[in-house]
This record gives C-alpha cells, sequence and structure tokens, in this order.
C-alpha cells in the first residue's frame, strides 16, 4: 500500500515539474526578441539573419533554451519604446545606466565600452569636460541612445538629434555639426559604413564608461530572465563569451 502511495506522489511531482517546464517554454517561446543595426554587436548580414558580438550570444542561449524564434532587427527608437510599453519584450544590447535601472529586467553584462566626443581631425575644438563641451555649437546624437539621455540630464541644450549613427558621421564630416557622440566599439564600422576612415576623426572626450546587456520588459516573468541568466552565465564560466568578445571587437 505504502509502494503504491509512492508511486502515485512520485507520478504527481513528475507531472507537475513537466507542467512547469511546458509553462516556462511557452513563456520563453512567446519572447519578441529585437535588436538594432549596430556593428559589429548587432547587425544584419547577407543572409538577412542578425549577426554580431550580442547577436552570437543570445543565439546561443536561445539554442539552450530551445527557442525558435527569429531576432528581428527594427530601428533603435522602436526596440525602447516596445521595450518600455510591451510585456514580452527582449532587448539586445541596452546600455545599463541609473536612468534606466528600474525599467527593465537585466541579463549581462555581454560587453563593456565607453562613450565620448569626436570631431574631424582638422576640428580646433578642445574638450577636457563636460563643461568644455556644452561651449560647442552643436553636437550630434543618437535619438534615444544612452549618452544622449546622459546630457540631457545634464542639461545640454546645444544637441541636434538623429535615428541613424552614419547621418551623425556624415553631417559631422560635411561641417554641419562640430562634435559627435560615439562609443569606441561602433565607431569604426560606422565610419566605414559612411566611407570614411578613422584617420578622418579625433576622439576629444570620454564622458561615459557602460556596461551592455540583455533588457526585458518589466512585465516578463522572473522564471524567464533566470532562464536566461543561467545560460549567461555558463557562457561565461566556459570561456565562450570571452571568445566571442575577442571575436568581434579585436
Amino acid at each position: 500500500m505504502e509502494s503504491i502511495k509512492t508511486l502515485i506522489i512520485l507520478f504527481l511531482w513528475c507531472g507537475a515539474i513537466a507542467t512547469a517546464d511546458d509553462t516556462l517554454q511557452k513563456k520563453l517561446n512567446n519572447l519578441v526578441v529585437a535588436t538594432e543595426e549596430y556593428p559589429p554587436i548587432s547587425f544584419k548580414n547577407k543572409q538577412g539573419r542578425a549577426d554580431g558580438l550580442a547577436s552570437e550570444v543570445a543565439y546561443r542561449i536561445m539554442k539552450k533554451l530551445n527557442m525558435k524564434q527569429s531576432i528581428h532587427i527594427w530601428p533603435w527608437a522602436r526596440d525602447y519604446k516596445l521595450l518600455q510599453k510591451r510585456p514580452n519584450y527582449l532587448v539586445f544590447s541596452v546600455s545599463r545606466t541609473k536612468q534606466r535601472e528600474e525599467l527593465f529586467h537585466w541579463v549581462g553584462p555581454i560587453y563593456s565600452m565607453k562613450t565620448g566626443f569626436y570631431t574631424k581631425k582638422s576640428s580646433p575644438v578642445v574638450i577636457h569636460n563636460l563643461e568644455d563641451a556644452k561651449k560647442v555649437k552643436k553636437i550630434g546624437t543618437y535619438y534615444e541612445s544612452f549618452d544622449e539621455q546622459f546630457l540631457l540630464k545634464h542639461n545640454f541644450t546645444n544637441l541636434e538629434s538623429t535615428d541613424n549613427n552614419i547621418y551623425n558621421i556624415k553631417k559631422l564630416m560635411r561641417n554641419r555639426f562640430d562634435v559627435i557622440t560615439a562609443t569606441n566599439v561602433t565607431i569604426k564600422a560606422f565610419m566605414a559604413k559612411a566611407g570614411y576612415t578613422m584617420d578622418e576623426i579625433e576622439s576629444r572626450f570620454d564622458f561615459l564608461n557602460v556596461d551592455a546587456y540583455f533588457a526585458f520588459s518589466k512585465q516578463v516573468d522572473e522564471d524567464v530572465v533566470l532562464a536566461w541568466q543561467k545560460e549567461f552565465e555558463k557562457l561565461q564560466k566556459s570561456g565562450e563569451l570571452h571568445a566571442i568578445q575577442e571575436k568581434w571587437l579585436k
């Protein structure tokens, strides 16, 4: 009799675990996963598929979690808006700042970067600190980017926002901007896409160091975020994350 009871308990217990696993899998599969054109971190390759450092990390985690959905590549402003307003969104890579801390759930960090002010090589502009930058006539920034948000919070009034990093570079090189903001991990790729080389610009002052993460809508359940965090930590411990960083940031 006791053995029958034990078998029943085990059966019910296994069924509960299976149900829990199915529920988690359904939640994972309902996630909308999105990124932006931000080479070499994320971009659309020739096959039309998301590629780059963060995309590679995302695909490895998604494979481990048996997630079959595609990664969307949308404009950053759209990604950021949906991430704040929709309940089942995962966007990467998102810079984790104090201003954004309570808006999302975070998994990472995927990589670190610094952002600063860049000018044409021949520019007479001198920037040693934020106050110097406030005196510049016009600074090009990327709409809703972490660096733009940071500068607005610090009372900058000379910013002009665009929705394309390449536009910023072209405007800088055509003397429509005196300065632009950019990160050390993406500036080289954006310069090349705009048709210029790094020899034509100069970094004047770095004003912010940040880590980039996978960001989940605040309404995403904790077990989904935890599942991603566990797989991410496995990539860290195995050395795979470091190898991916070396591959794309060399």
